[in-house]
């Protein structure tokens, strides 16, 4: 604004009006309001007055910290369209060279860095601790598409993401160490922690159909055949009957033919039709050269006519489409939607629930098959994806299936064989892992382990002649043969942790100085684990034999089995399962070439993971003329360490910490050999004044490491054989003899401690933990001033009915000395 004068020309200097003095302008060292809080002031919400430190924190003696200063990149809005526009057509790009999602996932690993390509990560490569969750808690995971998923321990990409985590602790050290730069497997191998490989976040995109088109009879009957053989559903055509059943084939096709054309015209038989169409998809999902050539998945034309016929669940809970769901979760599967038939298959449980086949007395035998039949699926996806079942055993009165001979129905003996294996499998799932409970620490899953793999052994006795495979590699029943593997795959859920745990161990002994390391796995467990990855590996090479395709059940097995194998290859050189592992690849690959996406991935990860291990195996050019790190795999043993890892403990002291828990991790019960011997968790402790002593003076001969105290009060958690004086619950008292034994299993001050039946007594409900704790000591000592030769000599009564010997003794007390 310029100013004139009184003549109207204008002044030469122009002249700003004064500011509003409401609003003049503070300098900042002026200012009485602070620009930024303090976190502590901005939690309380209170006025910060903006110096470091505060005058609140100041008077309150509270730490003052501010927010770390957040770089603002701004850039002009038509950049920022240019860059996403080049990014999307990018994708496009990669997507058109790459179609495999899988091959995509591998490349983008290979040219990003680590944890970089997702989220931040921790030094070692694991994520973050809050996402994590506790151990045993299982794992949230994302896909490709960013979605979160929860997989429990029993999951096997649970599994898979704790073996990252375990590489991506140690590598460092080794590619440190021994000067070698990290090879692209091992990159690849830990860049995909917290990933799960999954097409669930897709979009089902279905071709249009027509629905009520039917392929002729031939062909319809060629289909169905195809589904039985690989469905393991026996209707007659073997002498087990099956390990499924999925109703009376035969009478489906014969129904659907006579009933086309109302089907047509009325609507009616939708459920039919529905349960046909999902049989045939899965036939061409088991046999891809049945599918029709245009189909992106084997069997998709199937699937999309079956759903349109399934009647919304939510609105419509028919008997008669229970088996359409189970069929369709089926299908889901083999198109690595885990989640969408976890959902199918959990809504046909609530379908049986709501018409009571899982009680007893309300079904026929028919009927009550096919609940058995879709309790089997509900079991095993819980397994699978380490999930809560949707109907808790305890709910279910209902018989096992049995053999009728008035009715025209297929032998039950196999279908029975596998709901028994199933309910071992619902125990293993919620009992060893934990899923029914929280806090489970691993002395509880050792003992609960135990009680599994007894049940299933005995399973396996009982089994019946026609499913016992016997004899060497041969062609077999498949349904038998499938049977097996699952009994196989469960034995290694029950002896997996005790397997990671020794070669996580027998790993770090390498980069740990030099001291004694008790191992704390069970030895036992790791060999029976090893010893089920071989007897699945014969069992596919039977399976080989009958020249058919892996379907999901089959490829599940080799997979797990050969991640085993070469968990167990770190124990030892690993020659004897370097044999069984190439079988296993093998297997996998071949059905992967056929078709199958989710084999071909489960190979591409075993192979990863072995290059891994053959790295993790080579010894550093520093210690190949020293003393390597050894394993003595006993019950009981010691695991002694060279001491390269000193000269690097200092800089990484992180990660030799992580290193270390891994020795003192209690991972496992007491070893007990279960005779006349009951397990106790411990819930009083007796201080004996000895015990002191011997620590200061060391006037008893011990071996080391040691537990000390003899006296406790527990609860029994476990039964041993040949006890009949105590039952699973009951409140005792013991005095160990273990510093005798030199047994620490036997010794008081720990969780757990195996007790002698004849050292122990059932305790009254109405004495205390604490009053019962001292018992031992006191009932001991004079036991032994009474019975033993340098005391008193005293003939002891064992039996009450004994003759008198004759002899009197006199007691007297003070009752001061008493109080």
């Amino acid at each position: 604004m310029s100013i004139r004068s009184q003549n109207g020309a204008p002044e030469t200097e122009e002249v700003r009006l004064p500011p509003n003095p409401r609003r003049r302008k503070v300098p900042t060292g002026e200012r009485k309001r602070a620009t930024q809080a303090c976190n502590t002031c901005n939690i309380r919400r209170v006025r910060c007055s903006g110096e470091e430190p505060c005058s609140r924190c100041i008077s309150s003696s509270r730490v003052c910290k501010y927010p770390a200063p957040k770089e603002r990149v701004l850039v002009p809005k038509e950049t920022y369209e240019e860059l996403q526009a080049r990014c999307m057509l990018l994708e496009r790009c990669l997507t058109d060279a790459v179609p495999s999602e899988s091959n995509r996932e591998v490349l983008v690993a290979k040219w990003s860095k680590s944890a970089q390509t997702i989220e931040p990560a921790h030094s070692n490569g694991s994520p973050p601790p809050d996402e994590q969750g506790e151990a045993g808690d299982g794992r949230i995971l994302k896909d490709a598409e960013g979605q979160s998923r929860y997989l429990g321990e029993s999951s096997g990409a649970a599994f898979i993401d704790r073996l990252r985590e375990f590489v991506g602790t140690v590598f460092p050290l080794l590619e440190r160490r021994d000067g070698w730069s990290l090879p692209l497997q091992d990159e690849i191998f830990t860049s995909l922690l917290g990933q799960y490989h999954t097409h669930d976040s897709r979009p089902l995109m279905l071709p249009n159909v027509d629905p009520f088109y039917l392929p002729e009879p031939e062909e319809i009957s060629k289909l169905v055949s195809v589904f039985r053989f690989y469905a393991g559903d026996g209707s007659g055509l073997s002498q087990c009957g099956g390990i499924y059943y999925w109703g009376n084939l035969e009478q489906l096709q014969e129904k659907v033919r006579r009933q086309a054309a109302r089907i047509t015209e009325l609507g009616e038989g939708m459920d039919t039709l529905c349960n046909l169409n999902a049989i045939m998809a899965l036939a061409c999902q088991y046999d891809p050269s049945l599918g029709l050539p245009w189909e992106t998945h084997p069997g998709e034309t199937f699937f999309a006519r079956a759903k349109f016929f399934l009647i919304n669940p939510m609105e419509d809970t028919s008997l008669s489409y229970m088996r359409g769901l189970c069929l369709m979760g089926q299908y889901l599967l083999g198109l690595y939607r885990r989640d969408a038939a976890f959902t199918y298959i959990g809504l046909a449980v609530r379908i049986s629930v709501i018409h009571g086949l899982h009680k007893a007395g309300r079904s026929e035998e028919q009927t009550k098959r096919e609940f058995w039949n879709t309790f089997i699926l509900d079991r095993w996806l819980s397994c699978l994806m380490g999930r809560p079942t949707t109907l808790p055993r305890e709910a279910i009165t209902v018989d096992m299936p049995i053999h009728m001979v008035d009715i025209d129905l297929p032998s039950a003996t196999g279908l029975r064989a596998h709901a028994q294996l199933a309910l071992i499998m619902d125990e293993i799932v919620n009992s060893v892992y934990g899923i029914a409970s929280t806090g489970l620490n691993y002395p509880d899953t050792l003992t609960r382990a135990d009680a599994a793999l007894q049940k299933l052994s005995l399973w396996k006795v009982d089994l019946p002649s026609s499913l016992q495979v016997r004899g060497e590699i041969e062609a077999g029943e498949r349904a038998s043969l499938v049977l097996h593997m699952i009994y196989n795959q469960l034995i290694i859920l029950c002896t997996r942790p005790s397997l990671f745990q020794a070669a996580k161990q027998s790993v770090a002994a390498k980069y740990l100085p030099t001291y004694q390391h008790r191992q704390t796995w069970n030895a036992s467990h790791v060999k029976t684990c090893a010893a089920a990855a071989h007897e699945i590996t014969r069992l596919v090479q039977r399976l080989l034999l009958t020249n058919h395709t892996a379907v999901l059940f089959d490829y599940h097995f080799p997979f797990n089995a050969a991640i085993v194998l070469e968990l167990a290859s770190l124990l030892n050189d690993g020659a004897e399962h370097a044999d069984s592992i190439n079988i296993l690849v093998g297997y996998l690959q071949k059905a992967g070439e056929q078709g199958n996406e989710s084999a071909a991935d489960c190979a591409r990860i075993v192979m990863e993971f072995g290059d891994v291990v053959a790295r993790l195996k080579s010894p550093s050019p520093k210690s190949r003329n020293g003393v390597q790190g050894e394993v003595h795999a006993g019950s009981v043993g010691y695991i002694m360490n060279n001491t390269e890892g000193q000269e690097t403990q200092e800089e990484e002291t992180a990660t030799y910490e992580e290193l270390l828990s891994w020795f003192t991790e209690v991972n496992f019960a007491p070893t007990w050999t279960r005779v006349n011997e009951i397990l106790t968790k411990n819930y009083a402790l007796a201080i004996n004044s000895v015990a002191g002593t011997i620590q200061s003076r060391g006037w008893f001969p011990l071996n080391y490491p040691t537990i000390l105290e003899q006296d406790v009060k527990g609860i029994a958690v476990d039964i041993g054989h040949n006890v009949t004086r105590f039952k699973i619950g009951n409140r005792v008292i013991r005095h160990g003899v273990g510093m005798v034994t030199k047994q620490n299993q036997r010794i008081g001050f720990q969780a757990y401690t195996v007790m002698q039946t004849n050292m122990t007594s059932e305790l009254p409900d109405d004495t205390t933990s604490e009053k019962a704790a001292v018992i031992p000591l006191g009932y001991s000592t004079a036991a032994s001033e009474l019975f033993q030769d340098e005391f008193l000599n005293l003939q002891m009564q064992i039996e009450l009915k004994r003759k008198d010997p004759g002899k009197t003794l006199l007691v007297g007390w003070c009752e001061q000395c008493l109080e």
